[in-house]
C-alpha cells in the first residue's frame, strides 16, 4: 500500500471499515503516509475463507472434519494449523491437479492429512539382544528430548540408545524431541547401571508381552 505521492510502504491507518459481500470480505481503509502527510483510500478484497476436507489422525483412530481456510491459503507439509481448538500437523495434501503434493493453495486442495498434536508422541523402541529384537511402542510427552547414550528403563531391561530414526534422518549422535521421533534404537547394559529415567508406564498396551 504505497503512497501514491511519495512511493513510501510506511503508513498510519487513520480508519478502516469492513463489509463483505457474497463471495469476498472487504477491507476499505483510510491512510496517512508517515513519510510525507499525504492522506488516501485503499480497499482490500479476498476471497472468503471455505470448508475443506481434513482426516486426522489419532495413532491407530483417524476421524474426518472440516477446516475453514481462505483460498489462495498456502499450506505445506509440517504445518501446523488450527481445527477447532485442537491443534493438528500436516502430514500429506491431496491436490486436484497432482495427487499427493507437500505445498498447495487451498483451493486446489481435496483433502489435507494430518496428525493430532494434542495427544503424546507414539514411538517405536527397539532392544537388540545380539540379534533378537525386543519392540515396544510408548506415548510420551511431545516436548521429551530423548539422547543418544541415555540409559532407558523399560520393564525389567535397561538400555543405552544407540541410534534414533526421526521423521527424515537416522541419528548417531545428539538428540531429538519426541514429537519427530518415530523409533529409537538401543542395546542392553547391565541391570545394575543407573538410568536416566523409565518409560514402563509409559508403554501401550501394558498388559501384552514384551515381544
Amino acid at each position: 500500500m504505497k503512497c501514491p505521492n511519495c512511493g513510501s510502504n510506511s503508513y498510519e491507518i487513520l480508519k478502516s471499515k469492513e463489509e463483505t459481500s457474497k463471495t469476498k470480505e472487504i477491507n476499505k481503509l483510510l491512510l496517512k503516509c508517515e513519510e510525507c502527510g499525504n492522506v488516501y483510500k485503499e480497499i482490500i478484497t479476498q476471497d472468503k475463507p471455505s470448508d475443506y476436507r481434513i482426516i486426522i489422525s489419532e495413532h491407530e483412530n483417524s476421524r474426518k472434519e472440516f477446516v475453514s481456510l481462505y483460498p489462495d491459503e498456502m499450506l505445506s507439509t509440517g504445518d501446523i494449523i488450527m481445527v477447532g481448538e485442537s491443534e493438528v500437523e500436516i502430514t500429506s495434501l491431496e491436490n486436484k491437479k497432482e495427487g499427493r503434493v507437500d505445498t498447495s493453495p487451498a483451493s486446489d486442495v481435496i483433502t489435507i492429512w494430518a496428525f493430532s498434536r494434542d495427544i503424546p508422541a507414539r514411538i517405536g523402541i527397539s532392544i537388540d539382544f545380539k540379534g533378537v529384537i525386543i519392540s515396544k511402542k510408548v506415548d510420551v510427552d511431545r516436548e521429551f528430548k530423548f539422547n543418544i547414550g541415555d540409559i532407558v528403563k523399560l520393564e525389567e531391561y535397561i538400555f543405552k540408545i544407540r541410534s534414533i530414526k526421526t521423521r527424515e534422518r537416522k541419528m548417531r549422535k545428539g538428540f531429538a524431541k519426541a514429537s519427530v521421533v518415530k523409533r529409537i534404537y538401543g542395546k542392553p547394559v547391565d541391570s545394575f547401571v543407573r538410568f536416566n529415567y523409565d518409560l514402563t508406564d509409559d508403554i501401550v498396551d501394558r498388559d501384552k508381552p514384551i515381544k
